[in-house]
């Protein structure tokens, strides 16, 4: 199969964007009446580049909606718990037109005559995106409707049909993605499937599966090992083929920060991207260095989780929680993992693309830890980044390996040192040994488990695959919601009114206020004035560390917030569906 990406005919996308109702049926016009499209490996290929534009660039930013970040402007509904439900048709998620397409393409290009390994190499790219699809469907609704086949308009039977399982679905992705990796090519692309972009997509789904089955309790849902059993396969199947390896030059203190910096990301490691392409890339670097944007910043849980550069966690560095919350933001950063000071900004951070040393700006953010992982430069603040979007990276499918392997309880030395020792590695880490330290800080943080191995697991994932979109999920599929409910903050403030050097480098950076003080008048050249509001205050008051919305009381997390609502038309449109219990409840 060529390497290319073909541009889709102007008829396709008119004959492919019509009735966007409660599931849209297929075009009873077949593409431009043409008999041998689906009889030319040409027309297969330029049916199945479509499904690429299918990939999310903004999943990037889930990190947004978690314990990982904090914003000043709005708090996320996760967060708020101010929902609305959706009410038109095909919004709020419940959209099949990716379905259609999809399901159009197997039917037609089965019934076609063409090599059979051609035609099952590209059914295989379609039945790919279609586990792709429903799994996201899945992990948002919970049950939803299996359709194998496009629909007719007269297939009213099908049409308003009730949900099906969430077991049966999730068998059928499983199938679907056992037929793509027998049938994909063995071939290491960037933005093309292959059979181990299918491993990975396995790894990812069936570690997500498996374990909202063993956490979440209360739905019921039987083979939770059966799923993380798939996943620890597939991962180890794709481990041991030795086509991937982390991206490393030697240089600790620089290579995590520069995998995410390349224009054309390196391969050796990314398993899929998404190249940029003029007019439909996604902007990154002004999320992080513009005041109108979010003002989105880490927060201090996060830093809390990476270690000291000698292996040991920050706790056991630092037993007294009091010291721990009390502890300047200078000191926060000496001796820890390197991958921290590659991932926010640092005492003595120099932006790539600059040559002087620059603080956390607290006009673009107000946790006081300015994330710089895939920042540019300043030329890109405006909106000028065209670097690739990383997808699927090999560093996950270790993580995922790893995590499958603690959750059945079977996880030995030889699978660390194959799996998050490799991550240390590159990170310029001490080896991990077992058996793992109890580690009593992420026993209060975690209220389903207190497996310390599961645990150690779950804090190297997070520092890893820090913003890069996991960490929303992640808590979801563990059942810990409530880690969306807590009170997030930045860093510790010794008080209001007095100059503060942040980086130690004997020239002060910030002077904080409260809400009625004035800004003094013989101001401090550099030095920020930080004015507290309301919404955006210190834990102990006069002093403390920079918490957002502290006044703001949350609810408790309910368990049906772990699912999405199914938008109110469809529910009138379709009388056999059902909403997913507890919403209703917000428009009775």
């Amino acid at each position: 199969m060529k390497n290319k990406i073909f541009i889709i005919p102007v008829l396709f996308l008119l004959l492919y964007s019509c009735n966007n109702d409660y599931l849209e049926l297929t075009p009873d016009t077949k593409l431009g009446e043409s008999a041998d499209f689906f009889e030319s490996e040409s027309g297969l290929e330029t049916f199945t580049n479509s499904f690429y534009s299918y990939i999310d660039y903004a999943k990037i930013t889930d990190d947004f909606n978690s314990d990982n970040c904090e914003r000043f402007t709005t708090l996320p509904t996760i967060r708020s718990a101010d929902y609305n439900v959706p009410t038109a048709l095909g919004s709020g998620g419940w959209d099949w037109e990716q379905l259609r397409n999809i399901n159009y393409f197997i039917a037609n290009c089965s019934a076609s005559g063409i090599d059979e390994n051609i035609k099952n190499e590209y059914l295989a790219i379609a039945k790919f995106f279609r586990a792709w699809f429903y799994f996201d469907k899945v992990r948002d609704f919970g049950d939803v409707p299996w359709y194998s086949q496009p629909l007719q308009t007269n297939d009213e039977e099908l049409l308003y049909k009730t949900r099906d399982s969430r077991t049966l679905v999730m068998d059928s992705v499983v199938n679907d993605l056992d037929f793509a990796i027998q049938y994909l090519p063995e071939t290491r692309y960037k933005n093309k499937a292959s059979k181990w972009t299918a491993l990975a997509l396995k790894s990812r789904i069936c570690l997500y599966e498996g374990t909202w089955r063993k956490y979440h309790n209360d739905a019921s849902l039987p083979d939770a090992d059966k799923f993380i059993n798939y996943s620890m396969d597939a991962s180890k199947e794709l481990m041991d083929a030795d086509v991937y390896n982390l991206y490393t030059t030697g240089n600790p203190n620089e290579d995590y920060f520069n995998l995410f910096q390349a224009t054309s990301v390196s391969t050796d490691e990314v398993i899929m991207a998404k190249s940029w392409v003029e007019g439909s890339g996604y902007y990154y670097t002004p999320l992080f260095t513009s005041t109108s944007n979010g003002n989105y910043g880490a927060t201090h849980s996060i830093i809390s989780s990476y270690l000291m550069d000698n292996g040991i966690s920050f706790q056991e560095k630092y037993p007294s929680a009091e010291e721990r919350d009390t502890m300047s933001y200078y000191n926060e950063f000496q001796n820890r993992d390197p991958r921290l000071n590659q991932t926010v900004v640092f005492p003595g951070y120099i932006r790539i693309g600059t040559t002087t040393v620059a603080v956390n700006d607290f006009a673009e953010n107000r946790t006081g830890y300015q994330i710089i992982k895939r920042v540019g430069p300043p030329s890109e603040d405006q909106g000028a980044d065209s670097r690739d979007n990383i997808i699927i990276r090999y560093a996950e499918i270790l993580l995922n390996y790893a995590e499958a392997k603690a959750e059945l309880g079977t996880l030995t030395q030889t699978d660390v040192d194959i799996t998050l020792n490799v991550i240390r590695q590159r990170a310029g880490l001490p080896n991990l040994s077992l058996p793992v330290t109890n580690n009593a800080a992420l026993n209060e943080e975690y209220s389903n488990t207190s497996d310390p191995v599961i645990l150690e697991v779950r804090r190297e994932r997070r520092v890893e695959l820090a913003f890069e979109g996991f960490r929303k999920d992640d808590l979801i599929r563990w059942a810990e919601g409530h880690r969306f409910r807590a009170q997030y903050s930045g860093i510790y403030i010794s008080g209001m009114k007095k100059l503060i050097d942040l980086d130690q480098d004997g020239n002060p950076d910030l002077y904080v206020l409260g809400v009625n003080d004035d800004v003094p008048d013989n101001k401090v050249s550099g030095v920020q004035y930080l004015k507290l509001s309301e919404n955006n205050g210190l834990t102990n008051g006069t002093s403390g560390r920079i918490a957002p919305y502290l006044n703001r009381s949350l609810p408790e997390f309910g368990n049906w917030e772990y699912l999405n609502p199914i938008p109110r038309e469809e529910l009138t449109l379709n009388s056999n569906l059902e909403q997913n219990p507890g919403w209703d409840l917000l428009y009775k």
